[in-house]
């Protein structure tokens, strides 16, 4: 019993840090930071964001349209966020919406499919266990962000800091994700491993 008091003391915590004044902002940052990314990489390659769509099993043709409208979504998500209009329905809304995006990526992982989700407009990352990882995540804090009252106080030098934070920490998630391929790549820098050299 104590492993579980211990993990719920710390869930309880991390739930007190986001939700604390500060936190929440930083939170709220993380989200549209993340929303703005995905949006403009869905507006400046629809065509792909529609194939992953259609992989998904979400449409039947591809239509780069769909692609289009699903990046200015996120990015009118992103601007609801950062501005505090309708954070009372925005916030829900974009839970929902994650947590719907975790069920896709979930049945896609237990059907066996691999395929590029476009998930952050990187046309090579494909479906895994670290990107229901990291939707389930982002699901968890959008829910914790619904779940308690509106702490948005307008736009001032702490909320500018709150963003400042907010965009040093998600540089610092997205280069940590980048150690293994590095890794992977100073093993064969020049993918010259298999090559045989004729003498």
């Amino acid at each position: 019993m104590n492993g579980f008091g211990s993990a719920i003391a710390l869930l309880t915590q991390v739930f007190d840090l986001v939700t604390a004044p500060a936190g929440y902002g930083i939170a709220i940052w993380v989200l549209a930071i993340v929303f703005v990314w995905s949006g403009l990489a869905k507006l400046r390659r629809p065509a792909l964001a529609a194939m992953a769509m259609n992989d998904f099993g979400i449409v039947r043709r591809i239509r780069p349209r769909l692609g289009s409208a699903l990046g200015a979504l996120e990015l009118l998500l992103a601007l609801s966020l950062i501005s505090g209009m309708l954070r009372v329905v925005v916030l829900p809304f974009t839970a929902g919406l994650l947590w719907f995006f975790v069920l896709l990526i979930a049945r896609s992982l237990w059907l066996g499919k691999d395929f590029s989700c476009f998930c952050f407009g990187d046309a090579d990352s494909r479906l895994s266990r670290l990107t229901l990882v990291r939707t389930t995540a982002l699901a968890l804090l959008a829910s914790a962000l619904a779940l308690v009252p509106l702490r948005y106080a307008g736009f001032d030098q702490v909320y500018l800091l709150q963003a400042i934070s907010a965009a040093a920490l998600v540089g610092a998630i997205v280069l940590a994700s980048r150690i293994p391929k590095l890794l992977r790549w100073n093993k064969a820098p020049y993918g010259l491993e298999n090559t045989e050299v004729n003498r």
